[in-house]
This record gives C-alpha cells, sequence and structure tokens, in this order.
C-alpha cells in the first residue's frame, strides 16, 4: 500500500511541476512558427487616462523576418506595416506615417517586439524579458517581464496565451493602456 502511495504522489508532484513551470526551451517544443500565416484579429484597447476600451477588428499577415501587414478593417481602415527597418501607417495608398528603426529607439524597440511575439521567436524573447508562466495540457500562458529599461518604456509587461499557436497576447503599456489581442489563423 505505501508504494503505491508513494508512487502516487510523485505522480501528482511532477504533473504540478509541469503545470507550473514554463521555460523559453518548452514555449519552443510546444509551439510552432510558420515562415509565414495570416488570419483575422480582434484588439481591445483600455485607455487608462480616460477609462474608456475601443475596439477594432481586422487581418493580419507576416513573412518572418521581413514583415508583418497589420489591417484594421473596422471601425477605421487602417493598414500598419512593420518590417525590420521602419513602421509605415497607412489609409489607402496614402502614407500617414513613416517611422524609422535607425533614427527612433521606441519604433526599433516596438518593431522586434512585436516581430519576436507574432513569430514566436523564444530565443530574441528570451533575450529580453524574463519568463514566468504554466503549461496546463496543450495550453500554456507566459508572463513576460522586461529585463531592460529600453523596453520598460515600451511595455511594462507581455501575457501570450496559446497552444501549438499564439492566441491571445495582453501588452500592458507603461502608460496604464492595456492591448489584448484575439487571433483566429487561416490555415492551409
Amino acid at each position: 500500500m505505501r508504494p503505491l502511495l508513494s508512487g502516487l504522489l510523485l505522480m501528482v508532484m511532477s504533473q504540478l511541476s509541469v503545470a507550473e513551470g514554463l521555460t523559453f526551451a518548452l514555449l519552443e517544443e510546444l509551439t510552432v512558427s510558420p515562415a509565414q500565416l495570416e488570419g483575422r484579429f480582434s484588439q481591445h484597447k483600455y485607455l487608462s487616462s480616460m477609462d474608456i476600451s475601443l475596439t477594432s477588428r481586422g487581418e493580419f499577415e507576416y513573412q518572418r523576418g521581413k514583415f508583418i501587414r497589420w489591417e484594421t478593417l473596422d471601425p477605421i481602415q487602417n493598414e500598419l506595416l512593420v518590417t525590420p527597418t521602419a513602421i509605415v501607417s497607412r489609409q489607402g495608398e496614402q502614407n500617414l506615417m513613416q517611422l524609422g528603426t535607425e533614427s527612433n529607439p521606441a519604433v526599433a524597440v516596438f518593431s522586434e517586439i512585436f516581430f519576436s511575439v507574432l513569430t514566436a521567436d523564444w530565443t530574441k524573447l528570451a533575450e529580453n524579458f524574463e519568463l514566468f508562466g504554466r503549461v496546463d495540457g496543450e495550453q500554456w500562458q507566459a508572463e513576460l517581464q522586461p529585463l531592460n529599461d529600453s523596453i520598460n518604456q515600451v511595455v511594462s509587461g507581455v501575457i501570450l496565451k496559446g497552444d501549438s499557436l499564439l492566441r491571445e497576447v495582453i501588452l500592458n503599456e507603461s502608460g496604464g493602456d492595456t492591448i489584448t489581442i484575439q487571433f483566429e489563423y487561416l490555415l492551409p
């Protein structure tokens, strides 16, 4: 009887450690990172200074290392193109804003974080964030805390949730605003 209880206790304890411990290496094993991906998103932004939430919906696509196209369709059509060297905001054929990463360190940080999160570049995220999280079956949740001040000026923390793919991102901005994004993928 005692060996059976000991065996059950060890099994329960090993399951608890899997449910609580999440590492970047484990995330690498649990997730896939296609070279290109597209889908739809729903985004909710909470503005703390006004105590309101804004919702937008749209489509996105990325090619790892090349670009992320983020097109808001509702309530206002707008396209954001993020590359490793620039962020461009467009409406129709008109560029509303273009910021280069060389001249603007905040743009470089945002671009790097956005690429790393969307393409599940856990190695790059490990260079910039401390990880806390858990795995429960096929689902995981990761909380990322910035390791340096330049990232902390943009985001105070990031929460990621998913399975084999990233399903939700919560960006806690340093000013108190929060952006929550849910993804629906168009898989081949």
